[in-house]
């Protein structure tokens, strides 16, 4: 006897209802959506113990024409395509044909609908996928569908099931993704007659997220956006040193579609490289807009996941624009002008331009050193330096005071001061790490690292993994300012250092930065791997906890921190600054 045998309509209607309908929220998700596609313009979800008794999805949209109902519950019927060109200029949620269907597979559903000109609704009533009846009622304009009972016929399913609390958070959480990519639609959802979403329609989507996840999550966002000819980024991520636990903050919508996507996802990790801890993980609500043509929807019953055209681009564009955001000064504290000192650099000591007694502007110091040193080669001192050179030239006294009782240093660890909006904390230790991280990243991507030359060259003893680990990035150590050679016996010599890391223990230093790296085990891929491989060597060279600094070296750190790319976090991603607002400080103290 054959062993080949073709399936059932019925059984085959099961199998393929189970690609689309895996668990009550996937009947949310098909149901909506399709509510979207039909343009309404308020949408009711009224959910019963978690949707295995009902679900039920009322919306104010385009409703479907009597002649069609009949054939709503289809398999492969759908309004939304007419030929495969149509499947590269996709612009609907759904469009497979598959989403009622497959429902209707496994449940009891009622499917009633009406349009604007229909004088009188009609309701399909289907079990098991066969239609049992169809009939005329009243509605106005719209769809209304309900689902009992879901997989009554497929026991199986039950059991896979998670807790009623899980599936209504799965639930839950569909209904705020479509909310957020459809702020100008009011959405609604009650369980159990209770009402656990309601929101009214808004074109801001930033009061649509504090309705929806709340003011204080609303509050740690930036807004960001890149704008190019077929890609348009928009949306908000969490601030720079703002973390959470997992990744369910983040939110990722194409073309309003709500996805699952690796490309971006790696995109979000990248651009909050150095800007957050390790084990945390940024909130993100990230929107693109691009043709239909530029991705692939038709990958996954599910609908979930999407193919770009052209991944590494939209990969890069998108690590760029959340850079922007978490580095845009318009986000930082606003320091008073008039508190910070002009600074500059001496063979390592700090000294400042006082800002009450000089009456020219200490910039133009640095401006005339700046033209000064492209016209002359011969010329091997930094800016800064020359920036001295031309101020003492003229005779002009150094002011080594800064404005004392501005800031204030506490457990020798911490600066405080403050602007219009509150308290400002900034860990010195993390702040530093963050001025010379910047500072030396820059010298490496201009390729003009400044070197410190040893007198005499320092010789480090290592163990046999740390002597063939460091000669595996002895390039990166090379284009960083190190001058390292072979010793022999699992020796290296050190001949030269970054400049930017003043008089430091080069041996005790070398070998913390060293071990750091060989800790991290960078790739041997360098250019990928350049923040992680710089933030050691910031951080061991960075002023300690517990040090004290002098009013007129904090005054330096602060000017210094506020000129870097990223001033909130340190380069492993801790804060360097906390703000404290008046109004918090007011409550605190019960003022009001």
């Amino acid at each position: 006897m054959s062993k080949i045998k073709i399936l059932s309509k019925q059984l085959a209607d099961k199998i393929a209802a189970g690609e689309v309908v895996e668990r009550p929220a996937s009947v949310v998700k098909e149901l909506v959506e399709n509510s979207l596609d039909a343009r309404s313009n308020n949408l009711e979800v009224i959910i019963e113990d978690a949707g295995l008794k009902s679900i039920k999805v009322i919306d104010d949209g385009q409703g479907i024409e009597t002649d069609d109902l009949p054939q709503a519950c289809l398999r492969h019927a759908t309004s939304k395509i007419n030929s495969d060109a149509d499947l590269t200029n996709i612009m609907t949620l759904g469009f497979r044909g598959e989403a009622l269907a497959s429902i209707a597979a496994v449940s009891r559903l009622t499917l009633c609908s009406a349009t604007a000109s229909t004088q009188i609704a009609r309701q399909l009533y289907s079990e098991g996928g066969e239609t049992k009846n169809i009939c005329e009622t009243v509605r106005t304009k719209g769809t209304t569908v309900e689902v009992l009972n879901l997989f009554y016929n497929t026991p199986a399913r039950l059991k896979f099931l998670k807790t009623k609390t899980t599936e209504m958070a799965n639930i839950t959480r569909i209904i705020t993704e479509l909310a957020l990519a459809y702020p100008q639609i009011g959405f609604k959802l009650i369980h159990n007659q209770k009402a656990l979403i309601n929101c009214s329609a808004h074109p801001s989507l930033l009061q649509r997220i504090e309705v929806l996840l709340g003011k204080e999550f609303a509050q740690e966002l930036v807004p960001i956006s890149l704008n190019i000819a077929m890609l348009k980024i928009s949306g908000f991520v969490s601030k720079a040193g703002c973390g959470y636990s997992s990744r369910k903050q983040q939110y990722l919508f194409v073309n309003n579609r709500s996805i699952a996507d690796k490309t971006m996802s790696h995109a979000i990790v990248q651009g909050y490289n150095t800007f957050l801890m390790e084990k945390k993980f940024p909130a993100a609500l990230i929107f693109i807009q691009t043709p239909a043509q530029m991705i692939d929807v038709n990958v996954h019953p599910s609908k979930r996941e999407i193919r770009f055209q052209q991944a590494g681009m939209v990969h890069d564009l998108l690590v760029k624009a959340i850079k922007d955001a978490l580095t845009d000064k318009d986000h930082l504290p606003q320091m008073p002008n008039n508190q910070l000192p002009r600074f500059g650099k001496q063979d390592g000591s700090i000294f400042f331009f006082s800002n009450n007694k000089r009456k020219t502007d200490g910039i133009n110091y640095i401006q005339q050193a700046y033209v000064q040193r492209q016209q002359s080669e011969e010329k091997l001192f930094s800016i800064a330096d020359a920036a001295q050179t031309l101020f003492n030239q003229e005779n002009e006294q150094v002011y080594a005071q800064g404005k004392r009782g501005d800031y204030l240093q506490v457990h020798s660890t911490y600066i405080v001061t403050q602007d219009d909006k509150g308290l400002i904390v900034i860990d010195q230790h993390a702040a530093h790490e963050r001025i010379i991280f910047d500072q030396l990243f820059k010298q490496f991507k201009q390729k003009k690292v400044e070197k410190q030359k040893l007198l005499l060259p320092i010789t480090l003893h290592l163990n046999a993994q740390e002597f063939i680990l460091i000669n595996e990035h002895k390039t990166a150590f090379e284009q960083l300012g190190f001058e390292i050679e072979d010793f022999g016996d699992n020796s290296l010599a050190v001949y030269a250092y970054p400049a930017i890391l003043g008089k430091i223990d080069i041996k005790a230093e070398f070998q913390a930065i060293a071990n750091d790296i060989i800790e991290f085990e960078i790739s041997p891929d360098f250019d990928a791997k350049i923040n992680q491989f710089l933030a050691p060597i910031a951080c061991h060279s960075a002023v300690r906890a517990n040090q004290e600094l002098s009013s007129e070296k904090i005054a330096c750190l602060l000017q210094s921190l506020w000129q870097t790319e990223a001033p909130y976090t340190c380069p492993h991603g801790r804060p360097t600054v906390i703000t404290i607002s008046w109004s918090d400080l007011e409550k605190r103290f019960q003022r009001k």
